[in-house]
């Protein structure tokens, strides 16, 4: 068996039904590497790590090279894990294990002290990344609302032609400023975000203290990504939400308390524990999550990789 990088790779389409039979994700070579390009997460490194045998992808380790604040308000980066995955008939014969050390050694290479990955503690592979060294580190508390026979309502900024990413992003800097972890930004991010993600501005609507990033779902609103300065500004973006369906409303992933305390007083089910947990490995004996970030680390569904 080999590891090579995923750019070193000379055939992408052994990638095709790896992550297929893993994800269902269908996926495109061309549009994966339109998207490398411009994401600050994958164009300076290797994307990811694949393990061949006879010329045929049986694994895949995706990484990232990750930005967060410190509580000491620098810059210190991490390393991200996405994409695991080794092919049906390949399990058990330590291949995802190969993998994982080969994006470790990597981080080291960079001198990052943490790696965090996202995954369900349902999955079997939960259990392997605990072998490996990785904890639980938050769950993301969910929020859901069924309405009833309420009418729907529209809004002329709703179909406005272009997002306002400058203030989009002097909004959340502003809600941003205190915490820790996945909460650096600029502009040329947000733009990634807005291709990767597909954001259009009919799933944005932008008021002077707070924004909401939505998918409308046929009967439903998921919310992506709400942030506003005020509890009074959730309260208002929140009720836009629920003026904009007849059926559920919905937002998957809450770290933000005073938003969960909105989502209560509205009457929403609260389920405080999530599908999916993001898991954290320290790099370094001496490197502690708490006294680099401590209780103040966040990050947004939006951030999640």
């Amino acid at each position: 068996m080999k590891i090579l990088t995923y750019r070193d790779l000379k055939s992408k389409g052994g990638l095709v039904p790896l992550l297929d039979h893993a994800f269902g994700w269908v996926f495109d070579q061309h549009q994966f590497e339109d998207s490398v390009k411009i994401d600050p997460r994958l164009k300076n490194g290797p994307v990811g790590f694949c393990a061949v045998e006879n010329e045929m992808v049986v694994g895949h380790v995706g990484v990232m090279d990750l930005a967060t604040r410190s509580l000491n308000g620098t810059v210190e980066n991490v390393g991200g894990l996405y994409g695991v995955a080794t092919l049906p008939g390949h399990t058990r014969r330590g291949v995802c294990t190969a993998l994982m050390n080969s994006a470790h050694d990597y981080f080291r290479e960079k001198n990052y002290r943490f790696s965090f990955l996202n995954t369900s503690p349902a999955n079997i592979a939960h259990s392997l990344y605990e072998k490996l060294g990785y904890t639980d580190l938050i769950e993301y508390p969910s929020a859901y609302r069924v309405l009833k026979n309420k009418k729907t309502t529209s809004s002329k900024k709703e179909t406005a032609g272009k997002l306002d990413l400058d203030k989009i992003l002097k909004i959340y800097d502003e809600f941003s400023t205190g915490r820790t972890g996945f909460v650096v930004r600029d502009k040329a991010y947000l733009r990634m975000l807005r291709k990767v993600e597909e954001i259009t501005p009919k799933q944005c609507t932008i008021e002077d203290k707070g924004y909401v990033i939505f998918k409308e779902e046929k009967s439903a609103i998921r919310i992506r990504e709400l942030i506003a300065l005020s509890v009074e500004e959730m309260h208002r973006l929140v009720g836009l939400m629920e003026g904009k369906t007849k059926g559920l409303v919905y937002d998957r992933g809450i770290l933000n308390r005073a938003l969960l305390d909105v989502y209560r007083s509205r009457g929403y089910m609260i389920q405080k524990r999530g599908f999916s947990v993001l898991m954290l490995k320290t790099l370094e004996a001496n490197a502690s999550f708490e006294q680099t970030y401590s209780d103040k680390f966040y990050l947004s569904r939006l951030d999640v990789f």
